[in-house]
């Protein structure tokens, strides 16, 4: 998982593309969003397109012939997994997990410490956890 700015980029306009998008970062990667996650984000069309925020990974998908049929053949393309209209919101999902993890530590030693236990035996316990 990889995290990027996309600057920019153009929506398809053949009828078997079904209106996805290809956007490109300052790396001058090439990276394929669905239709969706950029509607989700609130881009449905050319003149909407504005820097936006995406986690991207490799994904391997089927390649097709000259006669739109897939093949066997696989290649791999570089998309967006998440899409996100402002970098806060990408942090914010980026560290969703380590900020679960966090508040569940803490409000295990807080309620160790209500109840009575000893530093100790708090550690011992977060341990398990942590």
């Amino acid at each position: 998982m990889r995290t990027t700015q996309i600057l920019s980029g153009t929506f398809a306009t053949k009828a078997d593309q079904k209106g996805n998008f290809t956007g490109y970062n300052t790396n001058a990667e090439r990276i394929f969003v669905h239709k969706a996650q950029m509607e989700a984000i609130g881009i449905k069309t050319q003149d909407d397109v504005k820097p936006f925020y995406a986690i991207i990974d490799e994904r391997e998908i089927a390649t097709r012939d000259a006669n739109g049929e897939l093949t066997d053949i696989k290649v791999s393309r570089l998309q967006a997994t998440a899409t996100f209209k402002t970098q806060a919101e990408l942090v914010s999902a980026v560290n969703s997990d380590a900020k679960i993890d966090i508040a569940i530590t803490l409000d295990l030693r807080e309620t160790a410490t209500t109840a009575g236990l000893d530093e100790a035996s708090i550690q011992r316990l977060l341990s398990g956890v942590i």
